[in-house]
């Protein structure tokens, strides 16, 4: 009887141990320290209107990554190398959404860089119902005040955006003599627009600047500014905020040359900041002022504008730098985490805290989220197309060149 007891015990020893093992097993799957791949979604505009914006992103992230795999991968997972996923959210929010939810349950991608505030409105909600992180690179405000815990943004929020086009707006007697107290807005109307707008009148109150106008439109399918730019003029403005997409950059300033006006207008870092807009209207674009997340005349900015021109043939973007730095933040989780599993990269994404080294481009003292997912130290500069290039023109301690305004001929 006692030898019998003894068997048993032993049988029941073996069976806890086997279930042990199996159960450690199952979960080691989601914690592999050595992986060949790590599946990253890119969710960008790649045709529709906003599609010259998607391509200039994905540049910026498949820069990133091939630096990223030539230079040895991740380390802690065995040198895994990042392999992107694409997806085109073909400039409409829905599709975004689709692709978002293919990437993750399909693609089986780790986390989601996506673009545009209309399209991560969706795409955030899906990543969340997933528990998938996702960087985007957007402005809207509300896309970091929904107390998603998957959503992270490099980029500096609307606020900052309207913040500092009305700084620049006070700069604007003592850097060229010329006293700014009517403003006008012309914006298009989706979620990147009416963002930038909420954000300009808020601080216009702030300091005190008059708001003689404000005119929205629909930027798909665009083809004359002229009705809007004459509703713009008509309030005789001192200055004028804009939030345009390329297509729609172009046809305002080519609708206030033709209407005569030399009134200074400050874009959003919308359709401004991309080489077509310079190609498209050659001399025509000197003058155009527009605030910006990056400028290769910034500390430390020229050697990536030159790995970035020297692959695509142009000069890196806010965007596009904000894609290749979301790529490195990416990276940076992962090495620290060893691990592809969703939730503990969220964790690693929410402690990062990026000052130097290679791992941190942007041109800010820091890269660190708050509790919201925003980058609290993402900052902007006003750049000014002069000769054909974009310069720095505030702050003043960053400024290469000094501002030019039009004169009445």
């Amino acid at each position: 009887m006692k030898m019998h007891n003894k068997t048993q015990i032993k049988i029941r020893l073996l069976i806890i141990i086997a279930l042990l093992l199996l159960f450690s097993g199952c979960k080691g799957d989601t914690k592999t320290k050595t992986v060949e791949k790590v599946n990253i979604g890119v969710l960008l505009p790649l045709s529709g209107d906003l599609a010259s914006h998607g391509e200039d992103m994905k540049k910026g992230v498949e820069l990133a990554v091939e630096e990223v795999n030539v230079a040895g991968g991740i380390a802690s997972l065995g040198k895994a190398k990042l392999q992107l996923i694409v997806g085109d959210s073909q400039s409409s929010p829905d599709i975004g959404a689709q692709e978002a939810e293919r990437l993750i349950e399909e693609e089986g991608v780790v986390a989601i860089i996506c673009y545009a505030s209309s399209i991560s409105m969706m795409a955030t909600q899906v990543a969340e119902r997933l528990e998938t992180p996702i960087l985007i690179v957007a402005t809207s405000d509300s896309l970091t005040e929904r107390g998603f815990r998957y959503t992270f943004r490099t980029n500096p929020r609307g606020e900052f955006y309207g913040r500092d086009q009305v700084r620049f707006l006070m700069d604007l007697d003592e850097l060229a003599g010329y006293p700014v107290h009517r403003v006008a807005l012309l914006y298009e109307n989706s979620d990147f627009g009416t963002a930038m707008a909420l954000a300009q009148k808020k601080m216009l109150r702030e300091y005190g600047l008059e708001l003689v106008a404000e005119v929205s439109y629909v930027s798909k399918g665009a083809s004359d500014m002229s009705a809007e730019v004459a509703r713009i003029l008509a309030a005789n403005p001192d200055a004028i905020l804009e939030a345009a997409f390329l297509n729609d950059s172009i046809l305002i300033a080519r609708a206030l040359s033709e209407a005569g006006s030399i009134v200074p207008v400050v874009d959003s870092a919308g359709g401004t900041i991309f080489p077509e807009y310079i190609e498209s209207l050659g001399p025509l674009a000197n003058g155009t002022l527009t605030v910006a997340e990056y400028s290769k005349y910034a500390p430390g900015a020229k050697e990536l504008n030159d790995r970035f021109r020297a692959r695509s043939g142009v000069d890196i973007t806010g965007n596009s730098a904000h894609a290749y730095q979301a790529v490195l933040v990416l990276k940076d989780g992962l090495e620290r985490i060893g691990s592809v599993d969703r939730e503990e990269l969220r964790n690693a994404l929410a402690a990062t805290d990026l000052s130097s080294g290679p791992q941190m481009v942007l041109p800010a003292k820091r890269l660190r989220f708050d509790t919201d997912g925003q980058n609290e130290f993402a900052g902007l500069y006003v750049v000014q197309i002069q000769d054909g290039e974009w310069v720095p023109v505030w702050p003043v301690e960053f400024a290469t060149a000094k501002v030019r305004l039009k004169k009445q001929e």
